[in-house]
This record gives C-alpha cells, structure tokens and sequence, in this order.
C-alpha cells in the first residue's frame, strides 16, 4: 500500500473545504486500491468535510493535524485523542512548526502518540535530523507501539520551498528510521511533494507515500500528486 496524506495546516474554513472537495471530484481523478488517500484537516472543517466525502462517495479518510497530550479533564481549550475519535483515523503529531514554534519536546509527542493510540487513531510521526535517534527513543519510553503509527521524514531545509531533497537521500534517512522502529511501520516522505516529484520518492524501497503541504491547498494539484502514484 502507497500513501498520499495531504497537510492543510491552518488554511480553509468550513466553506472553502467543501468547494475544495467539490473541485476535486469534478477533476475525477485516478484513485487506485493501492493507494490510501488522508486529508489532515484543522479542527473546525472535519465533521462537515466527513458528510461531503460521504455525500460525493470520495475515497479520501480524515484526519487531524494536531491533539493535546493531556487525558480527558479540566483543560480549557484543549482538542483531545477521545473527542477526535469519532472524527478522524488518523492524526499527524511531532511537525517541525508545531516542534519549533511550540516548544513541542519529544516526550509530548510520544505522549500524544500514546493517547492517540488509546483512542484507535493512527499516530502520524514526523521526524527529522539530527534527531532521529532522540525522536523515536522518547517513543519506546513512552511505551508507543510503533508498528501501530506511521512514519515521516520531513526535513526542514525543505519545508514550503519548492525545492525537496534528493529522494536518494530522503531513503537513506528513511532506511534509518527503519532500522531504529525494526521496520514495523509506513514511512513517508514530507517537504515540497509535487506531481512532478512524488513518484520518484515512492519509487525509493524505504519510502512508502508522501506527505504533501502547499499543494494539497488546490484540488488540480493534489489530485496530480494522486494520479501520479495510481
């Protein structure tokens, strides 16, 4: 199985997400059995996303991009793994933004994990260097299975600017993170996925999908990013 994940971040309220969807089904584009399909939305846009995906008969699942690392309880404001799991399959944690500029340690990550997984979510990981090691040792501290949770190399060199690295170079990292999780989970690799380059990072042995930030924002480029590995 291949895998296309798509990071909206903190774009698209309720309304645009719909035309969003709209304008992705009017594209008809190729969706293979072999190749699963997640839009991380923000809070506010999954359950109205979740009845149009429903409505339009999308092959897309929902997920989130973030969740709190505390339990249930008296934390005002807070979006926890519970609430989400009527909502959502998957959810990413452990971005580089939410790392940077958050102050998220790798011990809330792994906590966040944990709790997703408590919740029947699918924790989606994002790792970089030179912390790997650091990163996915908090996690068996924590006690997170990880053949329970995806994986993905996102360096941050090249993050949002349309410029990824090698995808040479993305394998060799994400045969590191493989070796270091005993090649139990899907890796994926994230930073400036596009049509024209996604294939040739799934082409890798080590990478199994991309996630994918700017161009998931616009229906005709994220439905190229689908086709191309269909």
């Amino acid at each position: 199985m291949k895998y296309v994940i798509g990071n909206w971040k903190s774009n698209q309220n309720i309304s645009q997400s719909l035309i969003w969807l709209d304008g992705l089904s009017a594209l008809h584009p190729k969706f293979s059995p072999e190749v699963t399909v997640i839009l991380c939305l923000p809070f506010t846009d999954i359950a109205s996303f979740n009845h149009k995906i429903s409505d339009l008969n999308l092959p897309i699942i929902s997920g989130s991009q973030n969740v709190s690392h505390l339990a249930p309880g008296k934390h005002t404001g807070e979006i926890t793994a519970n609430m989400l799991s009527e909502l959502v399959n998957y959810c990413i944690v452990g971005h580089s933004e939410r790392r940077q500029e958050f102050s998220e340690t790798s011990e809330i990550v792994a906590q966040k994990a944990r709790l997703l997984l408590e919740s029947s979510i699918t924790p989606i990981i994002c790792l970089d260097t030179p912390y790997l090691d650091e990163q996915i040792k908090a996690l068996f501290t924590c006690d997170v299975d990880v053949s329970r949770c995806f994986f993905v190399y996102e360096p941050i060199s090249a993050i949002g600017i349309g410029k990824p690295i090698d995808s040479v170079s993305a394998n060799h990292i994400a045969n590191q993170i493989a070796f270091l999780t005993d090649n139990a989970a899907p890796i994926l690799y994230g930073g400036s996925v596009s049509s024209d380059n996604a294939a040739s990072f799934v082409r890798e042995n080590c990478i199994d999908g991309v996630l994918v930030g700017t161009d998931s924002l616009e229906p005709t480029l994220f439905a190229g990013i689908i086709t191309s590995l269909s």
